[in-house]
């Protein structure tokens, strides 16, 4: 098939999405489809065999001003969309809110091309101006892009249910985790001290790792009170965005900025845990990632929910809406019991988070989802 994707960034901008898409165009792409991926313009786009990269002129004054990625596309951008929806045999869109979803979806019903959603997340955290045109424009899109596909891909059972009580069940809806590269992301062959010297970190110190974008509802101001309150622990916060941790001025973070697929294994498999206060999410990919390389998250209980992790696989971190002083204070309470617990009890930890991820998410059986329904499968 010649397939249509359309997201909002490319890969290299560094965000979840973006990764998800890639994995799948690539497995897709390797299946004998021909990829068209259509894309702001405001990152290098991808080069691989069977995806062709199509920038469109975009403006991204909005996550600039707020931090939510949303990208407007220029009217020759949404021309050259429409021409790609007519020339495709099918349209996979990522994530139903954005203006290019909401265009691509409307373009490929008209033209009769079979219509795929892969949906991420749910509702997001933003300044108060921005909520009520965040819930309007979620409820046009859930009306406008899921009620009219011909399948939807939701990554956690949580953000299904979100929709299904706006628009109802619909047969087309299922669950369909994302996956993890088991070749890059596994547990280690050695032992975390070495892995951590290798690194450059104190091997006798516990090293705790942010894996994310620089945004809002990250909740990096919960990293930055934890590392202030702990600085016998050594952080390792990576990747990139408008909220800049190399202004707090902390000697016991590190920041090595965004790193590729090999180098984040690296870094999963010396940590100690991986501490991620994130809201507004479905079950973000880089908790996969870690859990594969048997590094123990620590998370919210709604985005445990967000895969129906069981209890013992990860640590509660406080639910949101506690003043700073009382979530830094919980939430270091949390990591320091987790640090605390004798050696044996934490590798059988390390090894079932690591099981677990092996026996649940398979980017191969994401992508054969897709591969059916783009093709007109049930």
């Amino acid at each position: 098939m010649r397939l249509l994707l359309v997201t909002h960034f490319f890969p290299s901008h560094g965000g979840g999405i973006e990764r998800v898409a890639a994995q799948l165009a690539q497995r897709l792409a390797a299946a004998g489809h021909a990829i068209v991926w259509c894309d702001s313009d405001t990152d290098p786009p991808p080069e691989w065999p069977g995806i062709e990269a199509r920038p469109m002129r975009s403006f991204n004054l909005v996550e600039r001003l707020s931090g939510f990625p949303y990208p407007l596309w220029s009217p020759a951008a949404w021309r050259t969309l429409a021409r790609e929806v007519h020339a495709s045999d099918a349209v996979h869109v990522h994530d139903c809110i954005y203006a290019s979803s909401l265009v691509a979806a409307t373009l490929a019903r008209r033209a009769r091309r079979r219509l795929v959603v892969t949906q991420h997340i749910a509702t997001v955290p933003l300044p108060a101006l921005l909520r009520p045109l965040f819930a309007a424009a979620n409820r046009l899109a859930a009306g406008l892009v899921l009620q009219r596909a011909d399948a939807v891909a939701f990554i956690s059972p949580e953000v299904r249910r979100h929709f299904e009580q706006r628009v109802g069940a619909r047969p087309g809806f299922d669950y369909v985790p994302n996956g993890v590269d088991g070749a890059v992301f596994h547990p280690p062959a050695q032992d975390r001290r070495a892995l951590k010297a290798a690194l450059g970190f104190d091997p006798d110190r516990p090293l705790l790792l942010f894996v994310g974008r620089f945004v809002p509802k990250k909740r990096l101001p919960v990293i930055r009170a934890l590392a202030t309150r702990r600085p016998g622990w050594q952080w390792c916060v990576v990747g990139q965005g408008p909220e800049n941790p190399a202004r707090w001025g902390l000697d016991n973070v590190a920041l090595p900025g965004p790193l590729a697929p090999h180098a984040l294994a690296e870094h999963y498999r010396a940590a100690d845990l991986l501490v991620l206060p994130s809201v507004g999410e479905g079950f973000p990919l880089v908790v996969q990632e870690a859990m594969a390389c048997g590094l123990l998250p620590c998370i919210r209980p709604e985005v445990a929910a967000g895969a129906a992790l069981p209890a013992g696989l990860w640590v509660p971190l406080p639910d949101a809406g506690l003043s700073e002083d009382a979530e830094s204070e919980a939430a270091d309470r949390a990591l320091a019991g987790a640090l605390a617990e004798p050696a044996t009890r934490r590798h059988e930890r390390s090894l079932a988070v690591a099981r677990h991820a092996a026996s649940h998410w398979s980017w191969d059986a994401a992508a054969r989802w897709h591969a059916e329904r783009l093709g007109g499968a049930p």
